[in-house]
């Protein structure tokens, strides 16, 4: 599909953590009109460490690509010298102008599952007219991450409640700090997007931590050690504990489930997406705005 026809663009960042992008598009897939999927060309990571992303996995994205939509984007996107979190927005914006002009950007992580994706697209394509002429009309929306924080063998420990924001979507892909773009409104909607996160092996952390945005934001090795102590008896203990803004993570409850499918199975069926709307004060003004401009 061309992308000037595109109302839903969604870009992937591929990394280190490749294995959950298929999980994560099999929730996306069917309502994008436009999927791009960036990666380092020279094998970097952020950090400049080295990463292999095994040929099969391109193989296994080309094969569920049924539709056509998936575009594999490789590019520089290491460069000695700068920042991870500089060379995330850096990457960002580079896949946001492989992506194209035009449509809603929604960018996202390999580990976040946006399930019932129908529900927020139905609602970004009722409010399209946005999209006319988006240097006029900037909007951001954030939603409700619900962060996974660890697994063990009967099922997840969750961060409760779920009050930690994620810009995740934009008709003006200008990024300026990660997903922020620090351009027009932000708006929340109610709907949630479950992040993987800390919920992975520690083999897993200990790359995940060495090679992010994050890594040079905070003592990362003194809250790993933290991470490990944590199980079935001590985890109501945990309290006000994020590495950055304290009170954000409040506590920790437990999930009962086998593996993240039948997590995010359960946990769907108990917070339902709910539809979204404009705030009719704002929807108004934006319209009347927009009859202005022709």
């Amino acid at each position: 599909m061309s992308n000037k026809k595109s109302v839903i663009k969604v870009g992937y960042l591929l990394s280190y953590d490749y294995s959950y992008i298929f999980t994560s598009l099999e929730h996306i897939y069917e309502y994008a009109d436009h999927i791009v999927i960036s990666y380092d060309a020279n094998h970097k990571t952020w950090a400049g460490n080295e990463i292999h992303i095994p040929e099969n996995v391109f193989i296994d994205i080309k094969k569920l690509d049924t539709e056509n939509k998936i575009v594999l984007y490789k590019d520089a996107f290491y460069i000695d010298g700068m920042q991870p979190m500089d060379l995330e927005t850096r990457q960002r914006n580079m896949m946001a102008e492989k992506m194209g002009a035009g449509g809603w950007h929604i960018q996202m992580d390999g580990d976040e599952y946006a399930y019932d994706f129908r529900m927020l697209t139905q609602f970004l394509r009722k409010n399209k007219y946005l999209l006319r002429k988006p240097a006029k009309t900037p909007i951001n929306f954030q939603v409700n991450f619900v962060t996974l924080f660890k697994q063990n063998n009967e099922g997840y420990f969750v961060i409760i409640p779920f009050e930690e924001k994620c810009m995740l979507i934009t008709n003006t892909p200008k990024y300026a700090y990660a997903r922020n773009t620090n351009i027009g409104r932000i708006l929340p909607l109610d709907y949630y997007l479950i992040h993987q996160s800390w919920a992975r092996n520690e083999d897993e952390i200990s790359e995940k931590i060495n090679n992010w945005g994050h890594k040079n934001d905070f003592d990362t090795s003194e809250f790993f050690d933290k991470w490990k102590e944590i199980d079935s008896d001590n985890y109501k203990n945990f309290a006000d504990f994020h590495p950055l803004y304290k009170t954000l993570w409040k506590e920790l409850s437990f999930f009962p489930s086998k593996n993240i499918n039948e997590f995010i199975s359960s946990f769907s069926k108990k917070h339902i997406q709910k539809k979204q709307y404009l705030k009719l004060s704002l929807t108004k003004k934006i319209k009347l705005f927009m009859r202005s401009l022709f």
